[in-house]
């Protein structure tokens, strides 16, 4: 089952506030002389606290209120009661009567101008119209809160409006947009750190890929979503959660992983009355258990199966007949509310009738009847042709009048968006060069191959920004006999990334130059503690930081220390391959220092030795067939191909590779990749 975020307008009124206990309160007053403004606050009340126990008494007062608002023009109670009364039939299942309530309020908030409650009007209608299977209406609906979200930049409200759009298109059937809000709506979540919007996302991308992907992928992203769930918190989302990854375990024939979550959520269903997840689950263990040839069990436990489904049935037919005995009710209550607003009209009725009980009237009033249709039919039948000239001119003169109005608005609209195209090229135009100066910037502050390639026997730098800056950097000094090479992956990418590379090449700088500081875990160790000191982290919560792999080479000796965070080192040399491990910190970031320890790692080097670091950008990058991530095993097998050639060629070879691999798919991260021949 997916997770689907739905928000709907709940209002707070402040002139009068009842308990749901003081209702009979509430009425009493309605009968004393009190003014408009306060009788209407009264039936806002009504509405609000009835609407769950009473619901067709609660609509019965909020239509009173609603025909009260409108005669003394109290345009905010309209909306209020009019959405409110749309909430009460939304809870009764009546779809139709909620999207007449929510596109009335729509109208009315569209006149008000206001645009974070235009936005959820909007995102409302949407929800409607998808519960009727009015689908596109509904995508339209979505598309323009989205849209004005986005104007004012609510991004909880563009979060949740995706994450709707997202699952209105799993369900068209439209499986390459679901998974584009999806992934867009996990960054947002993300950056926002909201833990129920990013196992919610998590969660919606791993159900797209177990129907619509591949079941790596599903079991990948439904194991992080689970993963994300606060601990020791018990509710119906894990439950789900568990439920979906035992389906994804059991689509992929792992049994015993099946079996083992399966079970878990059977135990979570239980325990959080979620039948629809506990029904599911046992008709998964049955044919785990028919699988394994245990009968027994297959067959007891399609048994639960049977009778849940069974159970769920009838709850959902007594659902129904419960809800027409109430639209039953309602209707009698509008009509009684319409007899009431008429009073005046039936009592006239009532007298007529009586004084057409002489009959010599009812005769008279007959022949006069008759008289006067033969008179009027006369008279039509002698007009007639006048009249259709009439409307036929009248028709000619109506459609003229829209022509030019039409004719107008369009030429209005033409200019506007001229005049926004202009406006958005001018503002296009600064940013970017704001961003090409940054990348001047940030080339001068990179060391110069040349120098690098002079002090090696070969060496080559793939580097591929996500964006025009980049979060990578490279970094070389040589002091005496000492030569420093580093490679570092900094918190994000673009402009923010291309900041924190600045900061670490100049602290760096600061360390190994200035301060004099040659061994490799000090450095590393001193760079934490700077940048630690320079992001402020225990002020601003920030979890800014870097990766980074450093080696030193004394040149004398042949001997290199490495030390790492983060990042590893690959070597070549004597016919294998080793691959020395860099600790698993960061440096910066959330974890306290006197949990960080860097360790050197040393080793001789012959000649011919290989060096190689790379950062995650490379293996992380989704492409393929099955859009999957291109993943450190199948980097080896290209590197122990390559391995002979010339670095120039590598280098050629491994950008082949993962453009190939990436193909027209988006960048996932910067991508930084060296090599080094002794």
């Amino acid at each position: 089952m997916l997770v689907r975020i739905v928000i709907f307008l709940f209002f707070v009124f402040p002139a009068i506030s009842f308990a749901n206990d003081q209702t009979d309160s509430l009425k009493n007053v309605l009968k004393a002389e009190i003014a408009d403004s306060t009788r209407v606050n009264i039936y806002k009340d009504l509405l609000y606290n009835m609407s769950t126990s009473e619901p067709s008494q609660a609509i019965f007062y909020g239509q009173l209120g609603l025909d009260l608002a409108r005669k003394i023009e109290d345009v905010y109670s309209e909306i209020q009661l009019l959405n409110n009364l749309g909430i009460s039939y939304y809870g009764l299942g009546a779809y139709e009567k909620t999207l007449e309530y929510f596109l009335k309020v729509l109208e009315l908030e569209k006149e008000l101008d206001n645009l974070p409650s235009l936005s959820r009007a909007m995102n409302n209608v949407g929800i409607i119209y998808d519960e009727i299977g009015r689908l596109d209406k509904s995508a339209d609906y979505y598309e323009e809160s989205l849209k004005l979200k986005e104007s004012f930049q609510d991004s909880l409200g563009i979060s949740t409006t995706m994450s709707n759009l997202g699952l209105l298109y799993l369900k068209m059937e439209k499986p390459e947009k679901a998974i584009q809000y999806f992934r867009k709506c996990y960054l947002i979540d993300k950056r926002l750190n909201d833990p129920v919007g990013i196992y919610n996302s998590l969660h919606n991308i791993g159900i797209y890929h177990k129907d619509f992907g591949d079941q790596d992928s599903a079991v990948y992203y439904i194991e992080k979503a689970l993963l994300a769930v606060p601990k020791g918190e018990k509710h119906f989302d894990k439950t789900y959660i568990v439920k979906s990854l035992a389906q994804s375990y059991l689509r992929v024939k792992d049994y015993d992983k099946a079996s083992k979550y399966f079970q878990r959520a059977v135990n979570s269903a239980i325990e959080v009355e979620a039948l629809d997840v506990l029904r599911e689950s046992y008709k998964g263990l049955s044919e785990i258990y028919e699988n394994n040839a245990q009968f027994e069990k297959s067959l007891s436990a399609y048994k639960k199966y049977k009778a849940l489904n069974d159970s769920i049935f009838n709850q959902d037919f007594n659902s129904k007949v419960s809800q027409l005995e109430k639209n039953f009710e309602i209707q009698s209550k509008e009509k009684e509310i319409q007899l009431l607003t008429n009073k005046a009209e039936i009592t006239s009725l009532q007298l007529t009738r009586r004084e057409y009980t002489n009959y010599f009237l009812i005769a008279l009033g007959i022949m006069l009847a008759v008289v006067a249709f033969i008179s009027y039919n006369r008279f039509q039948i002698k007009n007639k042709s006048h009249k259709v000239l009439q409307l036929k001119n009248e028709e000619i003169n109506l459609q003229k009048s829209e022509i030019k109005e039409n004719r107008d608005e369009i030429a209005a609209q033409r200019d506007n968006i001229l005049d926004q195209k202009h406006a958005l090229e001018e503002a296009s135009s600064e940013i970017m060069k704001s961003i090409w100066y940054a990348q001047h910037i940030q080339q001068a502050i990179l060391p110069d191959l040349n120098q690098i390639k002079s002090v090696f026997h070969e060496f080559f730098m793939l580097y591929m920004p996500k964006s025009i800056v980049s979060g990578d950097f490279y970094w070389f000094t040589k002091k005496d006999d000492k030569i420093f090479f580093a490679l570092a992956d900094c918190t994000g990418h673009g402009i923010p990334g291309a900041f924190m590379t600045v900061m670490a090449n100049d602290l760096l700088n600061s360390i190994v130059i200035q301060q004099d500081e040659h061994d490799c875990a000090n450095i590393l160790n001193l760079l934490d503690e700077a940048v630690l000191s320079s992001l402020q982290y225990k002020g601003n919560s920030s979890n800014d930081g870097l990766d980074i792999a450093l080696f030193c080479i004394d040149s004398k000796s042949r001997e290199l220390t490495f030390s790492g965070a983060g990042i590893d080192m690959l070597v070549f040399q004597k016919e294998e391959w080793r691959t020395y491990k860099g600790e698993r910190f960061s440096i910066g970031g959330f974890k306290e220092s006197e949990f960080k320890n860097a360790r050197n790692k040393k080793l001789n080097l012959e000649d011919d030795a290989q060096i190689y670091f790379y950062t995650d950008g490379y293996v992380d990058q989704f492409g393929g067939k099955e859009d999957k991530k291109f993943m450190r095993k199948r980097l080896s097998l290209i590197l122990d191909d390559i391995k002979l050639l010339p670095f120039e060629q590598q280098k050629l070879k491994l950008e082949k590779a993962i453009t190939e691999w990436k193909s027209d798919r988006e960048q996932t991260d910067d991508i930084s990749f060296t090599g080094i021949r002794i």
